[in-house]
């Protein structure tokens, strides 16, 4: 049974919140504040201007770049004023293009540890809300993804933590993967961590489904390796039926503040593929930001 490494290994160190300014992308930037503080990270601001925000007129290009820079320095001043930013290191950035291709040159330049996007601002991000950029971002981002969808519930600066966390596994290396960060954050922040998996429904499940379900205990509480130090004390639970569902049934009964979710690197570049499906319709519905971490095929 393969096991997580310690997870003293992850470091957060740089984390980009992409943003546009409007009250609708506070909370990821809330949550990327929360994090930035707590691993010790340099903290970016980033902004796409999109083509159809300029497209009427020749000359609007650069305009419309010139006034996010000015939307981002006026957003760093009230973070600063408000103590939100004080003590972090920060950076603003600026780029054009599509939301994808303006983040993808960033994360790369400057070394993303981990990536915070909203799906509730207006303009670009709002396509977000269909899904399907969400999913585009967190399957071609070679960080970790923190995702926070339209039903989160926005943290206040005061409370600033992750009381609970739900990790879900299908025992996969790729899945196993995200333990380690889940168990870093559990420990950064002295979460509850819940480790769930589902058992699929199968025409073999049977009269044999709760042995399995047992089975499938005992191998979550093989996943923490010997020393982990978590408190308080991890809880394992596995479930029966569509890992979709089961999940989000998790997340209603449990009430995390953050979901995390190992994920394959695609080996095509269609959307499809059992996982994503699952990670992309997690993120759409929970109550909560969902962490996806990507893992190349071995």
């Amino acid at each position: 049974m393969e096991q997580a490494s310690p997870s003293q290994h992850i470091a957060l160190a740089r984390v980009l919140v992409a943003t546009d300014f409007s009250s609708a992308s506070q909370a990821a930037l809330l949550y990327a504040l929360s994090i930035a503080r707590r691993y010790d990270a340099t903290l970016y601001l980033a902004h796409v201007v999109r083509p159809d925000t300029f497209r009427r007129e020749s000359d609007a290009s650069p305009a419309a770049t010139d006034e996010a820079w000015r939307e981002g320095q006026r957003l760093t001043t009230d973070l600063l004023v408000s103590g939100q930013l004080r003590g972090i290191p920060h950076k603003l950035l600026v780029a054009q293009g599509e939301i994808w291709d303006g983040l993808a040159p960033l994360l790369q330049e400057n070394q993303i540890d981990l990536l915070v996007v909203g799906t509730r601002g207006r303009s670009g991000l709002a396509k977000m809300l269909l899904g399907s950029v969400a999913e585009s971002i967190f399957r071609q981002a070679s960080c970790p993804v923190l995702t926070v969808g339209p039903n989160s519930v926005r943290p206040t600066p005061q409370e600033g933590g992750l009381h609970c966390i739900l990790y879900a596994t299908d025992f996969t290396p790729q899945s196993l993967h995200a333990l380690d960060h889940a168990v870093s954050l559990a420990q950064h922040y002295q979460s509850q961590l819940t480790l769930l998996h589902v058992v699929p429904e199968t025409s073999e499940n049977g009269l044999d489904h709760d042995r399995r379900i047992e089975q499938a205990r005992t191998q979550l509480r093989r996943l923490l390796p010997s020393g982990t130090s978590l408190q308080p004390e991890p809880e394992f639970v596995v479930s029966l039926g569509t890992p979709a569902a089961r999940i989000l049934e998790a997340a209603a009964d449990k009430t995390p503040d953050l979901i995390v979710l190992g994920v394959t690197h695609p080996q095509s570049s269609t959307l499809s593929g059992r996982r994503w499906t699952v990670a992309a319709e997690v993120a759409a519905t929970a109550p909560c930001p969902v962490l996806t971490v990507r893992a190349d095929r071995n």
